[in-house]
């Protein structure tokens, strides 16, 4: 019988949700290129999703599935897209019986409403029907074919409790999982009998407590210091997943992704800087940042997109920039760790301007009010652009010094596409951030707790490529304090209760603070004093991003590891 591999997923480059999206515009290729055998992305139609929806015309139907899911029998279309990879999209017919429709997210493919009419969260109800048509529409794309399925974090991982139920334990196709986070999400055995699985059994109350059981050893995380942290780090195992890490540990296997851009310093600058004439990089950044600047200074802020800082005044051409962007987050990204970090820097006179690009989380701009008041605080050296900034995003980025990422966690991080765009990064010590950033070590910031971390993967004479920061180890309130930080008690509805006035309250985030403050010290201290050292921070960034991390190393991994 014909080999074919299919990644199951809720969230693809056409819906875009965060990291899994990023992953599958290149690793689905990588592996099918990599290993001759044909691939397959099974995923949801998001109908209020316009990279979706734009697709569609371009879209093949294969079948039509009646899924029985909660007494109702719904119909769902299969469609298929060819591309170099083929995407099939699971389309339910709106049923009358239904006020809430599958797949129905705003924003992303995770903005849909918290609850149905019966109390059950509705990105939980989407989920386990997710599961259910995929395991169904597997047959219908090859009904001969032997399937190697990848599952995508908890909403893909239903897909095997419905193999579990309907098939003989000698014919379930190899399942494997990978966890590009460690969310969970409860479920109750009377929800599990209304979706259909009410023969599973399994210890425990969540989602990944029923499917571990089911999916192949190993289980797959996105770096290898994630799978690590998975069991070493206190919020991840005391915290995030402590229901479920004695069962991951023996279990867990890290690949690395591959980065997310290609190099973008043109190659004629980059080789120069390897041959050790930074000069023509640090001319193509100058002319970067004049063009940021021209854009910034003719850019009309609108109340869909506005700019938060005072543009007029914000001409500060010969300071170090420095850059945070991605989406918010609020118990991974840490927007509110490098305000606080930001504004202890400042009001010393730190030397040097901000510039923020953050996506909207699930708390929408509210979450973020405090990025505006350091703004309002700081108008002439902090700007934030709450919104996709097309034109000025890349042009700031590649004209800026560093890239900011103070996670409070990482499975793998965006270090890779600062490198790539010709910044140097400064990042907290944690998950894939380690491995991407070789550390400064002549820094004040270069600590016993991140040289701990580091020299894992960076042995001392390793060429430095930034800067990386931790807290202390042994703070004697952390678990509380990363008790509190997942708990999210704040709330944005009421006026003057946000994430930074609570979170400041807390020792650890205050450490976190204060070692990222000292963190941006250095990284300006060595942009003002050694020029020629700062440009070969980047120029190895982006050697040592380009040599280490491939997304076919990454598919020869999983080929190998998966035996395909």
């Amino acid at each position: 019988m014909d080999k074919h591999i299919a990644f199951i997923t809720f969230e693809t480059p056409y819906a875009q949700g965060g990291g899994i999206a990023a992953v599958m515009a290149h690793l689905p290729q990588a592996i099918q290129s990599g290993s001759q055998v044909p691939t397959f992305v099974i995923t949801p139609f998001h109908f209020n999703l316009e990279k979706t929806t734009r697709l569609e015309p371009e879209m093949h139907s294969i079948a039509t599935l009646k899924i029985n899911f909660n007494s109702l029998q719904i119909k769902v279309d299969v469609k298929i897209f060819y591309d170099v990879v083929s995407w099939v999209f699971l389309k339910p017919q709106i049923h009358k019986s239904l006020s809430d429709p599958f797949f129905a997210g705003e924003r992303h493919p995770y903005d849909i409403s918290s609850v149905d009419s019966d109390g059950q969260t509705n990105l939980l109800r989407d989920s386990l029907f997710f599961g259910k048509a995929a395991s169904a529409a597997i047959a219908e794309i090859c009904r001969n074919c032997t399937w190697t399925v990848l599952l995508q974090d908890w909403e893909a991982a239903t897909y095997v409790l419905y193999l579990a139920q309907n098939s003989p334990k000698d014919l379930i196709q190899p399942s494997y999982l990978t966890l590009h986070n460690t969310y969970d999400n409860g479920i109750s055995r009377t929800l599990l009998a209304e979706a259909g699985l009410d023969k599973i059994t399994y210890e425990g109350n969540t989602v990944l407590e029923a499917a571990l059981p089911q999916v192949q050893d190993p289980v797959f995380t996105v770096s290898d210091q994630f799978a690590i942290d998975l069991s070493d780090e206190l919020f991840q195992s005391k915290i995030m997943i402590p229901h479920i890490v004695e069962q991951l540990e023996p279990r867990l296997y890290g690949i690395n992704n591959g980065p997310f851009i290609n190099r973008q310093i043109p190659e004629k600058v980059f080789q120069a800087g390897l041959d050790g004439d930074t000069g023509p990089l640090s001319e193509w950044k100058k002319i970067k940042r004049a063009q940021a600047l021209k854009i910034i200074d003719e850019f009309s802020p609108t109340l869909d997109e506005p700019i938060w800082g005072d543009i007029t005044k914000f001409t500060h051409a010969d300071l170090p920039w420095f850059v945070m962007a991605g989406r918010d987050d609020t118990r991974q990204k840490g927007y509110e760790l490098a305000s606080l970090a930001i504004d202890n820097f400042l009001m010393e006179e730190g030397q040097a301007c901000f510039f923020f690009f953050p996506i909207p989380g699930d708390e929408g701009l509210k979450g973020i009010k405090f990025i505006e008041e350091l703004t309002e605080k700081y108008p002439s050296r902090v700007l934030c652009f709450p919104f996709l900034f097309r034109e000025g995003y890349f042009p700031i980025m590649q004209g800026a010094s560093y890239g900011l990422m103070p996670s409070y966690y990482e499975p793998f991080g965006m270090a890779n596409e600062y490198f790539l765009n010709g910044l140097s990064c400064i990042g907290r010590a944690t998950g894939g951030i380690i491995q991407q950033i070789v550390p400064y070590l002549d820094a004040a910031s270069f600590s016993s707790a991140v040289s701990s971390r580091s020299v894992r993967w960076h042995p001392p004479n390793s060429n430095p490529t930034g800067f990386l920061f931790r807290e202390k180890d042994g703070i004697e309130s952390a678990l509380h304090d990363w008790k509190a930080i997942n708990a999210a008690e704040y709330s944005t509805k009421h006026p003057g209760s946000n994430r930074l006035e609570e979170r400041e309250k807390l020792i650890l985030v205050n450490e976190i603070k204060n070692e990222m403050s000292t963190c941006i010290n250095d990284a300006v201290s060595l942009f003002e004093s050694d020029q020629e050292k700062y440009f070969e921070l980047i120029i190895n960034g982006a050697q040592y991003i380009s040599e280490k991390f491939s997304w076919e190393m990454t598919a020869q991994k999983y080929i190998e590891r998966l035996s395909i």
